[in-house]
């Protein structure tokens, strides 16, 4: 047994919901703790950390990070309010095919689900991503059988989890995943294709018409978001906040327009300032119309996880 002395931060953790939030009171003090070369494994597979376990008090004290991230979960630091937050990552369905999500690069998880029904032999893998952007945690995907109750259904089909977490690095890659079997040298049944966006944790994410159906996360307190949509108000057309749940992300202020040169009724930019309220995940959609249309020529939608 090594025993040592440190000068740590004790924190005692309040776990609230599924998706749980983690408030810390902390404190320093020095505590002489017990090093026994303590092994973390998540689902039997080891887990590597940057900080060792230790025994303190009868208590194994093991990095929230990193487990919380083994399974696949979401984990922020609010340096304002001294507090870890741990939540359900954003999850992406098949309707996230050929879209983009856009992402800081400091630690955040995303999860894209797909149908499939591993019973008939067609598995869904990952056939290629940047291993340098990204880490597909456990190194597949967690497969989970369709469920009546506490009944599995023997053959109904479930779904394919793919669970990745960013790894500090600034870049774009293109997650492909293709259903097929192994056995076999045909080209995959199905394929999905996601752009990956990591980017450095700027105060403003900014995004614009070219994102329409795609997603992003913003870090509270740090990141807020802009969206950039092409308009023009001349010819009686406008933009209209449709959807945003205003107790997770809330419009700051009026949109501003700016147009793209001096010319009399020349197109522009409207540009909207969105801040992060509470965690939580929200869709913002946005119509293109004009009075008295039965319905809108455009419509901008994007899916927005707040951590």
């Amino acid at each position: 047994m090594n025993k040592r002395v440190i000068a740590g931060l004790l924190v005692s953790v309040l776990v609230l919901g599924l998706a749980f939030g983690v408030s810390a009171a902390t404190g320093t003090q020095q505590i002489e703790v017990n090093y026994r070369d303590i092994a973390i494994k998540v689902n039997g597979q080891a887990v590597a950390t940057d900080v060792e376990p230790f025994i303190f008090q009868d208590r194994t004290f093991v990095p929230i990070r990193f487990i919380a991230q083994s399974l696949g979960k979401m984990v922020t630091w609010d340096q304002e309010k001294a507090q870890v937050r741990v939540a359900e990552p954003l999850v992406l369905d098949e309707s996230f095919n050929g879209k983009i999500i856009y992402l800081s690069k400091e630690s955040q998880v995303f999860s894209v689900v797909l149908d499939g029904n591993a019973t008939t032999g067609f598995m869904w893998t990952a056939m290629e991503y940047d291993k340098n952007l990204l880490e597909l945690i456990g190194g597949d995907a967690v497969y989970t059988m369709n469920k009546t109750g506490d009944e599995l259904l023997m053959g109904a089909g479930g779904v394919f989890n793919f669970r990745f977490l960013t790894k500090g690095q600034v870049g774009e890659t293109t997650i492909k995943l293709g259903s097929a079997r192994n056995w076999e040298t045909v080209p995959p049944e199905k394929t999905f294709e996601l752009k990956v966006r990591v980017n450095l944790t700027d105060s403003v994410v900014t995004l614009n018409d070219e994102d329409n159906g795609g997603a992003a996360t913003l870090v509270m307190p740090i990141q807020k978001l802009d969206l950039l949509l092409k308009g023009n108000p001349t010819t009686g057309y406008s933009w209209e906040i449709v959807g945003a749940e205003g107790m997770i992300l809330a419009l700051q202020g009026e949109p501003t327009f700016k147009p793209d040169s001096d010319a009399l009724g020349s197109p522009g930019v409207y540009t909207y300032h969105f801040a992060p309220i509470k965690p939580g995940v929200t869709t913002v959609i946005l119509n293109y119309s004009k009075a008295g249309d039965d319905k809108p020529t455009q419509t901008y939608q994007l899916l927005v996880g707040v951590f």
